[in-house]
């Protein structure tokens, strides 16, 4: 618990780092992991604020039916509303608190795997620091996964985001119950506590869910041919997080084709598995070490059933990563995981009596530490930039005037107004005004790569409107930096603050 409370609170240092680097006149946005995605988080959060219970994109201007999705995030919304904490607040308590979930949840399953003191202590201290070589890799031209994939990474998640922690904690749930891990318990619901953890998981990590299914697959299929046997108590327990999770999965999948909007950011929301080499120095001396302790599980006469689910959670996980899929990227989450556990039993067991152990440690621990304060030190390198429109760290900032601009807006505009902003400035409407915005994030808005011509060739001053016709159109520093806009003489002027100004669209 006191190294889990640590490591959070270390998580919260990059964040008040960057408030400090704010410069003058600037405010500090919240995210400083994949901001595009962060501010969609929040952006989701602002809808259950405003009183929503279901899903609509923020981020494109065509009305359409929202949908029950992303539950977890409008309830900390609706959270953030009765107890009156700002959204970013919200977002990053609950980051800690899932974190926390996680790092228990993740000690408790290595508890029982390894029950030899240095095994499970190497283990947690690999789970809590341990990434790759992506520094080094990226000065031969490589981009490890370790610097921009934070699912496959216990660190980077706690970093990042609530629902990555929360997920992979509910699949070590799930894995821990039905793999054998002892007297593992689910509360006092028994078997039907893995059904509800499983249907917790749907709804937060629905790829972690499919995941899971596919290492339990697996390993009961090896299980039953090893032993000769069908493991009926775990065969049970399984065809209840079907049960459970399953019409979550498939009303997910029913919504991604049968609503036009959701299908429309389906067909955009790619994300292609990395190069194997570039997974192999994300993960560095940990994927080597957790090779040797794979080997080491394989030869040993008396392994147990939990340590072969280990084992195949690893190799499951690789396959499902590269099968042919539009999302495939995504069944990454929690490799990370197998891992560390593998790493430890290779330099604990399988080094063990060997000269060269310690030293094999240290330079595991090391090197793996050394690629985690990397990752957490890169995003701050981005912040150092004086914050224009074409550097990274306008992602990270908003201007003191623009922040008042949008406040300002908050309350004049409701969901169903669309607000015509920069394409960065298009990242913050949302979920500042509860607002839909013209352009503002390259999956969640419907025919991105036109909406955001338009939006860039309207601001310099190329076209006098775009479509569909916005409801405000926000003309700040960031819009005068794309070009001279000649639409605005025709619209009315409703506020200016500083630099920028806000006008309503005379229809």
């Amino acid at each position: 618990m006191g190294w889990a409370v640590a490591m959070l609170a270390l998580s919260c240092v990059p964040y008040l780092v960057a408030v400090w680097l704010a410069p003058d006149g600037w405010h500090f946005a919240g995210i400083i992991v994949n901001p595009l995605d962060g501010h969609s988080y929040l952006a989701k959060m602002r809808q259950g604020f405003d009183g929503a219970w279901r899903f609509h994109l923020p981020y494109t201007p065509e009305p359409h039916q929202g949908v029950f999705i992303y539950p977890h995030y409008l309830a900390l919304g609706h959270l953030a509303r009765l107890t009156g904490l700002p959204l970013v607040w919200m977002f990053h308590l609950a980051r800690l608190a899932a974190g926390l979930a996680l790092l228990m949840a993740a000690y408790r399953f290595i508890l029982r795997l390894a029950p030899d003191r240095q095994t499970r202590r190497l283990a947690f201290i690999l789970l809590l620091t341990a990434s790759g070589l992506g520094w080094l890799g990226v000065l031969f031209g490589a981009f490890p996964i370790d610097l921009w994939i934070p699912e496959a990474f216990v660190p980077y998640s706690l970093l990042t985001n609530p629902h990555f922690p929360l997920g992979m904690a509910l699949m070590l749930v799930i894995l821990g119950k039905i793999g054998g891990m002892g007297d593992w318990k689910v509360g006092r619901l028994g078997d039907w506590g893995v059904g509800l953890t499983a249907l917790g998981l749907a709804v937060v990590l629905p790829f972690g869910l499919l995941t899971v299914w596919a290492v339990l697959a697996v390993w009961l299929g090896w299980q039953t041919w090893s032993r000769r046997q069908i493991p009926l108590s775990q065969l049970r327990q399984v065809a209840l997080t079907v049960l459970f999770g399953g019409p979550v999965i498939g009303y997910d999948y029913w919504v991604s084709v049968s609503n036009p909007a959701m299908a429309a950011w389906s067909a955009q929301n790619i994300t292609p598995a990395p190069p194997p080499v570039d997974v192999l120095l994300g993960y560095g001396p940990l994927g080597l070490a957790a090779l040797l302790g794979g080997w080491h599980v394989v030869r040993q006469k008396n392994r147990t059933a939990a340590e072969w689910l280990v084992v195949w959670w690893a190799v499951v996980t690789l396959g499902l990563v590269y099968l042919p899929f539009n999302l495939q990227r995504r069944l990454i989450t929690g490799l990370h995981i197998p891992l560390v556990i593998l790493a430890a039993v290779g330099l604990t067991r399988g080094l063990h009596g060997h000269r060269y152990q310690r030293a094999a440690i240290r330079g595991v621990v090391g090197l793996s530490a050394l690629g985690t304060l990397a990752v957490w030190t890169l995003p701050l390198l981005g912040l150092l930039s004086p914050p224009t429109p074409a550097s990274l760290s306008a992602l990270f900032f908003l201007r003191q005037d623009e922040r008042q601009a949008l406040e300002w807006l908050d309350s004049r505009t409701g969901p169903e107004d669309v607000v015509l902003a920069s394409p960065r400035l298009g990242i913050f409407v949302p979920e500042y005004t509860g607002a839909r915005t013209f352009y503002g994030h390259p999956f969640e808005t419907i025919d991105a790569r036109n909406r955001q011509a338009q939006a860039t060739a309207f601001f310099r001053g190329e076209i006098e409107t775009v479509t569909p016709v916005p409801d405000f159109i926000i003309y700040g520093p960031s819009e005068r930096a794309l070009g001279k806009a000649k639409g605005l003489a025709r619209h009315r002027k409703i506020f200016e603050i500083g630099e920028t100004a806000i006008y309503e669209v005379t229809k």
